[in-house]
C-alpha cells in the first residue's frame, strides 16, 4: 500500500478505517495514525455505512465477491474543512462467515484539478450560448412581439364584443381560443430560449434529436426570416435516440446553423436555403447534415475553423466551433465539414445511437 500513486483506505466493520497509507494522509492533510479507527465518512461523508446492517447494505452497494467496484465521483473534506473532488473504487473481501470477517479496500483518486477543468469547460460552453442568444436579441424580440401584439387586439376586440348588446357570445369564445393559442406560443418562445442559456450541469437522458433540432429552428425563425434564409428539415425514417445532454446539442445544432446564414450573406437571397437532414448510419449512428448554398470554405480555412479563437466575424469570439466540437467528442460522436460538389459547404455530426455518454465524466 506504501508504494501505490494514490491513496488506499482499508475499511472494517461499521465503516471504520483500519489501515490507511501515506498517500491518504497526505492527500487528506492529517498523520496516519489519526485516521486509523476512524469512521471512513471523516474523509468522504457520502461514504456511510450502517452500524446496525452488515457492510454490503453501504449506499454504495458492495457486491458478495471481490470484484472492482466502478470508480464512484463524490466530493470528499480535508482536514482544514474545503471540499476536493475524488474517485472512489471499492472492494469487498469476504475472509469468512461473520461480519467482522469483512473488510473493504477503497481506492482514492484526487480529481480536483480535472474537475475545476470541466466546470471551466462547461462555463466556457455557458458564455457562448448566452453570447449567441445576444446576437439573435432582436429577432427573438421580433418572434415575442408577434403573439404579444395579437394578444392585445384580441382583448380590445373582446370587449367591444362584450360591449355590444346583445353580447356575440360565439365570437368572444373564439377570441378567447385565440388569445390562448398566442399565449401559449409566447410561452414557447421564452421556454426555448431558458432552456438554452441555462446553467448546469451535464443532464444525460435519452433524446429524440427531431425534436431538439426543431427547438432550435423554431429560435432561429425570426432571424431565418430577417435575413431571408429559408431552413428545411428531413427526417429519413425511424431514428433511435440518442444519449446526451439536450442544451449542449442544442447549442451544436444552434451554431451550425448560425453559421450557414453567415455563409449565405452575399448569396441571392433566392438561393439561401439551408437544409439540416437526420438520418441513420449503418454504424449504429446517428447523423446530422447542415448544408447550405454559399461559397464553400477555402482549404486553409477546413483546417483551421474547429481551432479555438479562429473566426471571419468582426465581431464573433472563434470559440463556436471548438466548443461545439468538444460537445460532440464529449458524446462519442464527430464533427467535420467538407465543401459540396456544387456549392456552399456541409458540416457533418453523428453520435452514437442509445450510448452513454456519461462514461466520460471518468475519463
Amino acid at each position: 500500500m506504501a508504494r501505490l500513486p494514490f491513496a488506499i483506505v482499508m475499511i472494517g466493520e461499521r465503516g471504520l478505517m483500519v489501515t490507511a497509507n501515506q498517500q491518504t494522509a497526505k492527500l487528506f492533510g492529517y498523520e496516519c495514525d489519526e485516521l486509523i479507527g476512524k469512521p471512513v465518512d471523516l474523509l468522504v461523508p457520502d461514504l456511510r455505512f450502517n452500524s446496525n446492517a452488515p457492510l454490503g447494505s453501504a449506499p454504495h452497494t458492495l457486491p458478495e465477491s471481490s470484484d472492482a467496484m466502478p470508480l464512484h465521483e463524490l466530493s470528499a473534506r480535508h482536514k482544514d474543512g474545503t471540499e476536493i473532488r475524488v474517485a472512489i473504487g471499492l472492494n469487498a473481501f469476504r475472509f469468512g462467515d461473520g461480519e467482522r470477517d469483512d473488510l473493504t479496500l477503497a481506492s482514492i483518486i484526487d480529481r480536483t484539478d480535472r474537475y475545476e477543468l470541466r466546470r471551466n469547460r462547461q462555463d466556457l460552453a455557458h458564455l457562448t450560448r448566452v453570447s449567441t442568444m445576444g446576437q439573435l436579441a432582436s429577432s427573438l424580440a421580433h418572434e415575442l412581439n408577434q403573439p404579444l401584439t395579437a394578444i392585445l387586439s384580441n382583448v380590445q376586440a373582446a370587449q367591444r364584443f362584450m360591449a355590444a348588446d346583445p353580447i356575440d357570445l360565439p365570437e368572444v369564445r373564439e377570441i378567447l381560443n385565440d388569445i390562448v393559442q398566442d399565449d401559449y406560443r409566447a410561452s414557447e418562445v421564452i421556454r426555448r430560449i431558458r432552456a438554452v442559456v441555462k446553467k448546469g450541469d451535464l443532464e444525460v437522458a435519452p433524446l429524440h434529436l427531431a425534436e431538439v433540432i426543431r427547438d432550435v429552428i423554431f429560435l432561429v425563425h425570426s432571424d431565418a426570416i430577417l435575413r431571408e434564409t429559408r431552413v428545411t428539415l428531413h427526417v429519413v425514417g425511424d431514428l433511435p435516440p440518442v444519449r446526451g445532454d439536450k442544451v449542449q446539442l442544442q447549442q451544436v445544432v444552434l451554431n451550425l446553423l448560425l453559421n450557414a446564414f453567415d455563409a449565405m450573406s452575399d448569396v441571392s437571397p433566392s438561393d439561401r436555403t439551408v437544409c439540416v437532414t437526420l438520418k441513420s448510419e449503418d454504424d449504429d449512428m446517428v447523423s446530422i447534415a447542415v448544408r447550405d448554398c454559399g461559397h464553400g470554405l477555402t482549404a486553409d480555412r477546413l483546417d483551421k475553423i474547429f481551432k479555438p479563437f479562429f473566426t471571419s466575424k468582426p465581431q464573433g469570439l472563434g470559440l463556436g466551433l471548438s466548443i461545439s466540437r468538444s460537445i460532440v467528442d464529449m458524446h462519442r460522436g464527430r464533427l467535420w465539414a467538407e465543401n459540396n460538389v456544387d456549392r456552399g459547404a456541409t458540416f457533418h455530426v453523428t453520435l452514437p445511437a442509445g450510448h452513454s455518454t456519461d462514461r466520460d465524466e471518468s475519463r
